[in-house]
């Protein structure tokens, strides 16, 4: 299948300034970035339509060179805000441009154990383009190629314009220069000549091209597509929690939380988010999506999604380990036997995304196992949800409020305490 084809199919393709640039990326060889600001020492999960854009290149035997935004991080991007951001300080601008990349050439790793490509990728930062150049400079070198009139017709500034109470200070402004400067220096020292993004970025993007071909001359191109921004069946921000954003960090996020997210994918778009953050063939997602219709209870195609996304993000042991917390909090099979075989690092994620406490001893009272876990709140309430049955010790119904549990009878040396039908605490036998 073609590059251009398979990046449609994928739903990858929003705008692009010439199809040109398909023909020229099928081939091998090329180079082609994308930025990121490190305004986090992460990335969020919203970043990975980025990647999974890029890796569709970079299957194609293609440079993937990740910009890092030193720079123009230091200055804050104004696409898709109402207000000007935070600025960091350089040190720990440096800390985070650190971590993200040890966390895409993580994240590449994976996907090559996966998938069998072997990925070209490079990381430069924009910062070494700017460090020794004076401000008079960079206004001779790239002000002089774009027009104020420009720069106010594009979307992201006429809508911090309109607001008068918000308006965009000259430091916002300045942004779409320095990213034109970035393409145009790409161009010139590192043959890059496609830049990719977010398609709200288009108006700084296409600034670079509009740089390269003033200054270089109209025989000289540089090559712009966007992917759309990707939102839900309901037309919500795919990446967006109720809680907060999705880090691809398993400190910051933890992968059963991202594990959890896709497991709640409705059953409408299943097949579009497999086809987006996946690489796998039309074919077999086609097949998976059959097999997820003829029973879309099992939630066999959320399964096959988040599964995939873990393994790509965190790594196949995190997969298994997100894979059998969901099954003892959500599944139907043996809760004990899967606690069984679960490695210490295992249980003290669960015990993290449950709660619960640690005990020394070897007998012990249920019924102050319950509120020494804070699965119920006093005694008073064990009690009462006792008599109407509703409390549960490694799948056992507790059914005396005097009953008490030997330490032999803790799994791994862990005890499962449920009340009702979904909530858990987990105890375990301390040092």
């Amino acid at each position: 299948m073609k590059l251009r084809e398979e990046l449609e199919n994928r739903g990858l393709v929003y705008q692009f300034t010439d199809e040109k640039l398909f023909d020229l990326y099928e081939k091998w060889g090329q180079k082609f970035y994308c930025g990121f600001d490190p305004t986090a020492d992460s990335l969020q999960l919203g970043n990975f339509v980025s990647f999974m854009t890029a890796v569709n290149f970079m299957k194609r035997d293609n440079t993937f060179v990740m910009i890092i935004g030193g720079a123009t991080g230091m200055i804050g991007d104004p696409s898709g805000k109402t207000s000007e951001r935070t600025m960091l300080d350089e040190e720990l601008l440096r800390h985070n441009e650190k971590a993200i990349t040890k966390q895409v050439h993580q994240i590449l790793e994976n996907l090559k154990a996966i998938s069998g490509y072997n990925f070209k990728f490079e990381v430069i930062n924009n910062y070494d383009f700017y460090k020794n150049m004076s401000i008079l400079e960079f206004l001779r070198t790239a002000g002089r190629y774009i027009t104020v009139n420009n720069m106010l017709g594009k979307e992201t500034v006429k809508k911090r314009i309109e607001d008068p109470e918000m308006g965009i200070t000259y430091t916002e402004f300045s942004y779409m220069l320095l990213q034109g400067y970035d393409f145009l220096s790409l161009y010139e020292k590192h043959k890059v000549k496609l830049q990719i993004g977010w398609s709200d970025q288009r108006g700084n993007m296409v600034t670079g091209t509009e740089m390269i071909r003033k200054k270089l001359g109209s025989e000289e191109e540089g090559f712009v597509m966007t992917f759309p921004l990707i939102t839900d069946s309901t037309g919500k921000k795919f990446w967006k929690s109720e809680w907060n954003a999705i880090f691809l960090d398993p400190n910051k996020t933890s992968p059963y939380f991202t594990y959890q997210y896709f497991m709640n994918t409705t059953d409408d778009d299943v097949e579009k988010f497999l086809k987006i953050f996946t690489l796998l063939d039309f074919d077999v997602v086609a097949e998976m999506v059959q097999k997820h219709k003829e029973h879309p209870e099992l939630r066999y195609g959320q399964k096959q999604l988040a599964n995939y996304l873990i393994t790509t993000v965190y790594g196949n042991e995190a997969a298994e380990q997100a894979t059998k917390i969901s099954d003892i909090l959500f599944g139907q099979g043996d809760k004990l036997a899967t606690i069984q075989t679960m490695s210490k690092n295992d249980l003290q994620a669960l015990q993290k995304e449950t709660g619960g406490c640690e005990v020394k001893g070897t007998e012990f009272k249920l019924l102050d196992l319950f509120t020494e876990s804070w699965l119920t709140e006093s005694n008073g309430e064990a009690k009462k949800l006792i008599a109407s049955g509703s409390l549960y010790y490694n799948e056992n119904k507790v059914t005396d409020v005097q009953q008490t549990v030997a330490d032999k009878e803790f799994i791994n040396g862990t005890l499962l305490l449920r009340k009702g039908k979904k909530q858990y605490k987990l105890v375990r036998i301390g040092k």
